[in-house]
C-alpha cells in the first residue's frame, strides 16, 4: 500500500530552520493516519521515539527529550501511535502498532534525508519498538529501550496510595487514548521477549530498580534473549520511577547513558 504523507505537500529542507517541530502524517499499513513531530536539522541517523501507553508526542517530557537528542546532533521524530494524540485508530497494546512505527521510520528515510534510524521506546512503546525492529526490515543503527515491557501479561504494578500522585498526572485523564483490551478475533498481541532475538542492532536497556509499574526483571529477560552487542543498566534512584519519568527525575544519569551509547554505536557521519 502506498503511504501518503504531509511531507509530500511540504519542503523537508525547511524543517531544520524551524524552532518548533514540523508536524507530519503518514498512512500505516491499514490506512490509519499516524501523526508525528520532527525536530532538528537533517542528520544521517534519525532517532524515532515511541512513547508508552497514554503518552502522546506533545506530553511535556517528549519535547524535552527531543531537545536533548537534537542537541546531540540527531534529527528526532516522536510518534503518536494509533489511538493516541492526533492519530487515528485504536490502540491494541502491540497488535498493529509496530506497523505505525515502520511507516514513520520509512517516511524519515524517504522524505527527511535519514539513512538509518535509532528506535527509542518507552514502556509498552519499548515492546512495540522491539517488534518493529524484529519484523519490519528497517535499517536500524541502534535500539534504546527504557522501562520496556517484555510480556504484557507479566506487568504487575506496585501501587502505593501515598506516592501514586508522583507517577500519574491529573492532566493525563483529560487526554484518554482510544484503546481495546481484548484482542480481536484472528489478531495476535506480540511480545517483545519473543521478538528480541530477531533484532540485530546494538541494544541499550535502561530500567529503574523496582520500577512501580513494570518491574526491572522485564529488562533482564529481554537482555538475556537479545543479540550482542547489548548492555543493561539497572539504576537505583528513590521513587521507583517508570519510563520517561526517569528523564525528569534522574535526568543527568539517564541522559549520560543515552549519550554514551549513541556515541559508541550511532555516530552521525
Amino acid at each position: 500500500m502506498s503511504r501518503k504523507s504531509a511531507s509530500d505537500r511540504e519542503v523537508p529542507q525547511r524543517i531544520g530552520q524551524r524552532a518548533l517541530p514540523f508536524n507530519a502524517v503518514v498512512d500505516s499499513f491499514d490506512g490509519t493516519r499516524i501523526q508525528f513531530d520532527v525536530y532538528g536539522p537533517p542528520s544521517a541517523i534519525a532517532v524515532l521515539v515511541v512513547p508508552g501507553f497514554w503518552r502522546d508526542r506533545r506530553y511535556p517530557s517528549m519535547p524535552l527529550l527531543a531537545s536533548f537528542l537534537t542537541g546531540l546532533g540527531y534529527r528526532t521524530a516522536i510518534v503518536d501511535l494509533r489511538g493516541h494524540g492526533s492519530s487515528g485508530g485504536t490502540y491494541g497494546f502491540n497488535i498493529n502498532e509496530h506497523h505505525d512505527v515502520a511507516a514513520v521510520a520509512e517516511e524519515l528515510l524517504r522524505a527527511f534525508d535519514a539513512q538509518s534510524v535509532v528506535l527509542m521506546g518507552f514502556s509498552v512503546g519499548g515492546a512495540i519498538a522491539t517488534s518493529a525492529a524484529a519484523r519490519d526490515g528497517l535499517p536500524l543503527k541502534a535500539q534504546i529501550l527504557v522501562s520496556p515491557v517484555a510480556e504484557l501479561s507479566r506487568v504487575m504494578p506496585r501501587i502505593n496510595p501515598f506516592t501514586i500522585h508522583r507517577h500519574i498526572a491529573f492532566s493525563q485523564a483529560l487526554n484518554r487514548p482510544r484503546f481495546a483490551l481484548r484482542v480481536p478475533r484472528g489478531a495476535e498481541r506480540l511480545n517483545a521477549v519473543d521478538d528480541i532475538s530477531r533484532a540485530h542492532a546494538p541494544l541499550c536497556l535502561i530500567h529503574v530498580k523496582n520500577d512501580w509499574l513494570v518491574g526491572h526483571r522485564h529488562s533482564i529477560r529481554l537482555y538475556e534473549r537479545a543479540n550482542d552487542p547489548k548492555e543493561l543498566h539497572i539504576i537505583e534512584i528513590p521513587g521507583n520511577y517508570h519510563a520517561d519519568r526517569i528523564f525528569t527525575q534522574a535526568r543527568e544519569s539517564a541522559e549520560a547513558l543515552v549519550a554514551d551509547f549513541l556515541a559508541r554505536h550511532a555516530v552521525n557521519p
